[in-house]
């Protein structure tokens, strides 16, 4: 009898260790797609705003790291029109970024939704420093290059604000200095 309870005893632990595999397996499986959007795959978290966070991604296909702006949940928490409002003006934004030919402005690759409604779009991912870390790591800048670098950042603003769009952000840490191609 005591081996009949032994034996029962070891195939009910068992389904319980099967059950909880299968249950850890469609877990990671839905944390993994979760941490897809499109073609891209969410590797680590860059930074969080008022209305979105920006991940670090990589094209699973292209192998190519870019940047990804995601809304933030919390943004579609208003009302019905509150929401489409600001998912229209999250639209409108993309598509006038995308259009602009500045080479001081980031690169739009993509835009889509996810399945909850939130927004996100796919930039290319700027190598180098932003203002705010540069000062830190190497003291104020001289003035030749403060200017050089705000002509940039004033370039790309006047074109943005040719098409409507006002930046309203515009910080140190919102300014980067990074390569492109060979230009430093």
């Amino acid at each position: 009898m005591t081996h009949r309870i032994n034996r029962f005893a070891h195939i009910v632990r068992a389904s319980f260790a099967l059950a909880g595999s299968i249950v850890i397996f469609h877990l990671a499986t839905d944390v993994l797609r979760e941490r897809r959007l499109g073609g891209y795959q969410l590797v680590e978290q860059l930074g969080v705003g008022g209305m979105g966070e920006v991940w670090r991604a990589r094209h699973r296909a292209l192998v190519r790291p870019a940047a990804i702006k995601l809304m933030r949940a919390e943004v579609l928490g208003g009302s019905r029109s509150e929401v489409h409002a600001i998912q229209e003006r999250f639209r409108r934004e993309v598509q006038a970024t995308a259009d602009m030919q500045s080479p001081h402005t980031i690169t739009i690759y993509d835009f889509g939704a996810t399945r909850d409604g939130r927004l996100y779009y796919v930039m290319e991912l700027l190598r180098g420093l932003d203002l705010e870390v540069m000062v830190k790591r190497h003291g104020p800048q001289p003035a030749e290059r403060v200017v050089h670098l705000l002509r940039q950042a004033c370039e790309s603003l006047a074109e943005a604000h040719q098409r409507g769009l006002i930046h309203r952000d515009v910080k140190p840490s919102n300014l980067h200095v990074c390569v492109l191609g060979l230009d430093y």
